[in-house]
């Protein structure tokens, strides 16, 4: 194989989701690696555990972080929710995870990804809790999604991160004492609001138009930082507008 083919192929394996390329490495897609039963006792345990070697993020100290850099929010989403996978392989014992966004588009535009997220999620005994900024008639529509117990939603009235420039843009997670954070470039954002102010219900049509917008080019930073007392000052944030039954552990 020539080393032109190489990197088509990677490409191409790039754009299944089935690998990421990040700083001149190569990684299995750990939600891909699930779907392969043969792979189940075996390699995902491999890609479970802590990589060695610095620049991993599960390596972090606290007060540490790592960023990584993406052509799009699709693609940054597709590597967001392999971190998600890698972290509660690695944490098993955490049983929450916070997430906040202006807008739940993953559930839309990425509806079998992010279900197959909260799936994994909740057979782990991890609650989602779920906030978004607004409460337009499609922010309503995702709430169908989810249950009230094991998977929660709220919507806000007006977003809690509006002294932050491009707050719109904002995408934030929280898993034990590590936070997870994006905004994305500020003409996607504006376009992602257009989107939900434009539209009171989803049909073929306005999924492509929505699956077109997240797909542009757009240069995304996802920011990973290991930060005790940031993490628990978010989830103080976002903890009052949930059913929160005692707990194995708080995180």
């Amino acid at each position: 194989a020539t080393k032109q083919g190489i990197y088509k192929a990677l490409r191409q394996l790039r754009a299944q989701e089935v690998v990421f390329l990040q700083q001149g490495e190569v990684s299995l897609n750990l939600r891909w690696l699930k779907r392969l039963e043969r792979f189940v006792s075996l390699t995902q345990h491999a890609y479970a555990n802590p990589v060695s070697g610095a620049g991993h993020f599960l390596n972090l100290e606290d007060g540490e972080r790592i960023s990584y850099s993406f052509k799009n929010p699709v693609l940054l989403d597709a590597f967001w929710n392999h971190v998600l996978y890698l972290l509660y392989e690695a944490m098993p014992e955490l049983d929450r995870w916070y997430a906040y966004a202006s807008h739940c588009w993953f559930m839309l535009a990425r509806r079998k990804e992010e279900q197959a997220l909260y799936h994994f999620l909740n057979k782990r005994s991890v609650r989602v809790l779920y906030t978004v900024g607004h409460k337009t008639p499609l922010d309503s529509l995702a709430a169908k999604e989810f249950d009230g117990d094991k998977t929660q939603y709220h919507m806000m009235e007006r977003s809690p991160f509006t002294a932050r420039r491009n707050y719109r843009g904002l995408v934030i997670n929280i898993v034990g004492d590590f936070v997870i954070e994006t905004q994305y470039d500020k003409e996607v954002a504006e376009e992602i609001e257009k989107f939900y102010a434009a539209h009171r219900s989803m049909d073929a049509n306005n999924l492509r138009e929505l699956e077109e917008i997240v797909s542009r080019p757009a240069r995304t930073r996802l920011l990973i930082t290991k930060n005790a007392v940031k993490a628990r000052k978010l989830r103080k944030l976002f903890d009052r507008h949930f059913y929160l039954p005692s707990a194995k552990k708080s995180c």
